[in-house]
């Protein structure tokens, strides 16, 4: 177990990127219904084109009226309901977007194009297995669309199938579709595979394609980061940010370099750049938080803190720190009450009963800590972090006996921290 946790870099520029492309395919997308899927009657055409109007000035209510009409008029009309589905996903409306591509489908079932949009959906909704089989399917009709494979690559980034998204952009490049933005994404995978040279030689090649590339510089500057070169890494975001003054994660990137290089000023000012562009990043509020609570403005960093939980109620980095913060404020009951109202709201979840934990251990209430793991490992036998995390809070509380076999069989279960622990706490 640590105390305060720190910032994740990656998986946002990751999150970022694909929000960014995901906005991209759907602006696209009503363009190329029109071209894949046959032609309505004259009415029909008349009252989706109508729909198209409605749609482009924002009025979604008056667009899935004029899409419904000419369902109606003809309900063999894929293309009206690839339209509306279309429509239904961009108004959060997963459930009748899923009936309306479903029902494409089985009026279409060979259109690439179907297939594809319904696996924007599904990684919409999570359903990642969906997902690819429907890309996956969509290649397999038309295997000579690189803009499908290019698809793909951003499904398998979603998943962390790095090799499988790796082998997609090698066939990109071997036949020249967007090299750069290929080269930009294998760069990346190769941060994330640690395989450094790599994404340089593929980040210098994007930059040779594109000189002016924001995106290529931000990279450029993750990899002076992953590699502890704050310095240089700090010059890249700058030319990154000189060529966008408007990217989000340029500024968020360099702020981390600047906290890295001790210079907490200045990346509190990156931070708050990067929110007045951006509010909708979780994890940014989460790092600025700890610039905060770094500076001494406690109250500040638990405002973040729970700004970052309002954007993901999920984020358990920032509960957990936002609970640590609430100890050095000395108020434990408030950093109660937050794990609390989280076991009460999912009390079937291993991992809230485990952070439970958690904070009791942080504040040295070791038997308390005792019972919320063993009701993590009540929901999962084989729980091996609850083994391990009860195992340090029994030592702690001076039951090494019992603390060291609960070590014992987290390192039985394979958690990698238990064979160390053992060997410094246990004599083992």
């Amino acid at each position: 177990m640590q105390t305060a946790m720190g910032s994740r870099y990656y998986p946002l520029w990751l999150k970022l990127f694909l929000s960014l492309i995901g906005l991209t395919l759907i602006s696209s997308g009503f363009a190329q219904i029109n071209s894949q899927i046959g032609g309505p009657d004259a009415e029909v055409r008349r009252l989706l084109q109508e729909g198209d109007i409605q749609l482009r000035r924002g009025m979604f209510e008056e667009a899935e009226m004029m899409y419904t009409q000419a369902i109606e008029i003809d309900y063999s009309n894929a293309k009206s309901y690839m339209k509306r589905a279309n429509l239904y996903r961009i108004m959060s409306r997963y459930q009748e977007s899923m009936r309306d591509y479903n029902k494409a489908v089985s009026l279409n079932p060979y259109s690439e194009y179907v297939y594809d949009e319904r696996a924007k959906l599904k990684m919409l909704a999570m359903d990642y297995q969906g997902a690819l089989e429907d890309i996956t399917k969509a290649i397999s009709i038309q295997p000579q669309n690189h803009e499908l494979r290019d698809h793909r690559i951003e499904d398998y980034l979603t998943i962390g199938a790095y090799e499988k998204a790796l082998a997609d952009i090698d066939t990109l490049l071997q036949s020249d579709y967007n090299k750069p933005d290929a080269l930009i994404k294998g760069a990346l995978l190769n941060i994330l595979l640690e395989d450094y040279t790599a994404a340089v030689i593929q980040v210098d090649s994007a930059l040779i394609y594109e000189p002016n590339n924001s995106i290529a510089y931000d990279i450029l500057g993750l990899l002076e980061l992953k590699q502890e070169n704050y310095r240089a890494a700090v010059n890249a975001f700058s030319q990154a940010i000189a060529i966008n003054p408007k990217f989000t994660i340029a500024y968020y990137n360099r702020g981390l370099a600047y906290r890295y290089l001790g210079k907490i000023e200045q990346s509190m000012n990156d931070l708050n750049q990067a929110i007045a562009i951006n509010q909708d990043l979780e994890v940014i509020f989460f790092t600025r938080a700890l610039v905060r609570k770094e500076l001494g403005d406690l109250n500040g960093a638990v405002k973040d803190y729970e700004k970052a939980l309002e954007l993901d109620p999920n984020y358990s980095e920032a509960l957990y720190n936002k609970a640590f913060t609430f100890k050095m404020m000395g108020d434990y009951s408030s950093a109660l009450n937050e794990v609390d109202q989280i076991v009460e709201d999912d009390p079937a979840s291993k991992e809230s009963w485990n952070l439970k934990g958690n904070i009791h251990t942080l504040f040295g209430d070791y038997r308390a800590a005792k019972r919320a793991y063993t009701e993590a490992i009540l929901l999962d036998a084989n729980y091996a972090e609850g083994y391990y995390n009860r195992g340090l809070s029994q030592i702690m509380g001076q039951y090494t006996s019992n603390g060291c076999a609960d070590l014992r069989k987290s390192a039985e279960l394979n958690f990698k921290k238990a064979a160390h622990a053992l060997r410094n706490l246990c004599n083992q």
